[in-house]
């Protein structure tokens, strides 16, 4: 009976096994799904500019410091002509309408352009002295280069070619009235452009920092320097005051004698009567202070020479020093 229970014991094992063999294996789990990708799409600047530009700070009202701020009007038009030469040479790809304008204002408006250039000169050469002319050259090679830049070209040569045409329908009395509006009018797409550029120097930094690990960062570009300022109006060659004081602005009339101050000077009279002591003829009174009536009032009279007695008054002589 032991064999038996040890022979059953054998063939269970075996049968075991052989069932193990037949059986199939199960199949493997699934692979885990690889995370999801987000796609990230890094800013670039606007208008295919250059990445790393540097754009101006800004003033205390929110504008771009440029070339064209707290300018005259004479000033004003002569930025306004010097973009419209920009324009004339950069905007033929857009038509020729901004060169033909350009050479319109030149022969209609002549005479008042180069007044305005005279003016502006004049300016510099008393602000600058012999510096004079380093100091204008400077500033429009700024004033030339910001109308110039290539990212902002194509947004400003309409607006250059609406200016152009409000110039020639303008008589020439009225530029320099105008002439502020329209600069600010021409430097409208570039203070644009600065605002979008500002805008994706903040995208990029937010991307940075979301990204940073996988990317180069790039640094923020320093701010530009505040441009050279123009100077302000002078007066013209051979200029006077309308008047040389303010005594002489607010002197009476030559025949008004009515309210008119009394003499600073006075003719005193000897006084009868005044012995030892000499009284000259005429002597210089300085003007009192206006009293209460506007009756003129003379010089005090002289004091006597002679105590109220009578008895004479004997000076002090200084004491001699005593000899040795």
């Amino acid at each position: 009976m032991f064999v038996s229970r040890r022979l059953a014991g054998r063939i269970s094992l075996v049968s075991l096994a052989v069932l193990a063999a037949c059986s199939t294996p199960p199949p493997p789990p699934p692979p885990t799904p690889p995370p999801v990708v987000v796609p990230t799409v890094r800013p670039v600047p606007p208008d295919n500019a250059a990445e790393g530009m540097a754009i101006p700070t800004k003033d205390e009202e929110g504008k771009y410091l440029t070339a064209n701020r707290g300018v005259t009007s004479n000033t004003a038009l002569w930025h306004v002509r010097m973009a419209l030469n920009v324009a004339a040479l950069n905007c033929d790809k857009y038509g020729a309408t901004a060169r033909n304008q350009y050479n319109q204002i030149l022969a209609v408006h002549g005479p008042t352009l180069k007044a305005a250039n005279s003016a502006v000169e004049r300016n510099y050469k008393v602000a600058y002295g012999n510096a004079a002319i380093g100091s204008r050259e400077r500033l429009n090679t700024v004033v030339y280069n910001f109308f110039a830049l290539p990212p902002v070209i194509k947004h400003f040569c309409p607006v250059a070619v609406t200016v152009g045409a409000k110039l020639l329908s303008t008589p020439s009395s009225q530029l320099l009235l105008m002439a502020p509006q329209w600069l600010a009018e021409l430097e409208k797409p570039f203070q644009e452009f600065y605002a979008a550029y500002e805008d994706y120097l903040r995208r990029l930094a937010e991307w940075q920092s979301r990204f940073g690990a996988t990317v180069t960062v790039i640094v923020s570009p320093t701010p530009l320097p505040p441009p050279p300022k123009p100077p302000g109006e002078a007066p013209p060659p051979g200029w006077q005051p309308s008047y040389s004081s303010t005594l002489e602005a607010t002197a009476p009339p030559p025949g008004d004698t009515a309210g008119a101050a009394p003499s600073s000077s006075a003719t005193v009279q000897p006084l009868p009567g005044a012995t030892g002591m000499s009284v000259p003829s005429t002597a210089t009174v300085q003007p009192l202070p206006p009293s209460a009536s506007d009756a003129l009032v003379g010089p005090p009279a002289p004091s006597s020479p002679t105590p109220d007695d009578g008895a004479p008054r004997l000076e002090v002589q200084p004491i001699p020093p005593q000899g040795d």
